[in-house]
């Protein structure tokens, strides 16, 4: 398949390109220069522009959207937030639009696990709970990113996929760290797009098919978050922090 993955800077849509493309056709957009892997094409481009938009998705399959911002944001705080808040929504449906227009049937969306921080860790989350975002403004624009891809599925005869992401981290850069429920090695999390790059779900008469959201972190003891659905489209994760949560929990 021909894939589109935004946000090249960073290191999910690095990680998400090394997990596909020994198997699949990758493409990169960033509005930044990135120094890509061998075997991946890179477009520069804004997803706020509709032009650079559309040439980012002729000819691709699937898009996965990570979401994630470019490094040369704005260094005034108000207008960095404000830029991501552009980014996420109005920059996600000028992106979104330019794909279902490129008649494109599969999109993927990364949000986050960051969501659910208002619960105490002592409940098991599943997707069916009720999100509770803070105005904190990774969290918020993640959220808002969701939603705003979620509305394409409701319009739209198209697929969408949201992989909400724990926190990302490599398993052996957190060795004697207090263990965190929702660490993700970010290699887990690439694993996890390979996961649903299949699912295609657009011919069906309602909507609420067309979309899906999953839960993506670590299986560990007395989980917060629970990835039971996650492990129904085939999601094992490999680096489970065993070590760490050994210890807090023997």
């Amino acid at each position: 398949m021909n894939i589109l993955i935004t946000g090249a800077s960073s290191q999910l849509a690095q990680a998400i390109a090394s997990e596909l493309t020994e198997d699949h056709s990758v493409r990169l957009m960033d509005s930044v220069p990135v120094d890509i892997a061998e075997g991946c094409d890179f477009i520069q481009g804004d997803i706020l522009d509709p032009d650079d938009s559309w040439k980012a998705v002729r000819g691709i399959d699937v898009l996965i959207h990570t979401g994630e911002p470019p490094t040369n944001l704005p260094s005034d705080e108000l207008t960095r937030e404000q830029t991501l808040l552009d980014l996420a929504t109005r920059g996600t449906h000028v992106l979104f639009s330019a794909a279902v227009g490129a008649g494109i049937k599969k999109f993927i969306c990364a949000s986050t696990l960051s969501i659910f921080n208002a619960y105490p860790d002592d409940v098991y989350i599943t997707e069916l709970w009720k999100p509770l975002p803070s105005p904190e403004i990774v969290e918020m624009t993640k959220y808002l990113g969701e939603l705003t891809a979620r509305e394409f599925a409701r319009d739209h005869l198209v697929t969408v996929t949201g992989l909400r992401l724990g926190e990302l981290v490599l398993e052996e850069t957190v060795q004697g760290e207090a263990p965190n429920l929702a660490w993700l090695d970010i290699r887990d999390a690439a694993g996890a797009f390979r996961c649903v790059l299949n699912r295609d779900n657009s011919n069906r008469a309602e909507w609420t098919q067309r979309w899906a959201v999953y839960h993506i972190c670590a299986d560990i003891p007395n989980p917060k978050f629970l990835i039971d659905q996650a492990r129904g489209i085939g999601y094992q994760p490999a680096h489970n922090f065993q070590n760490l949560f050994l210890k807090t929990t023997g």
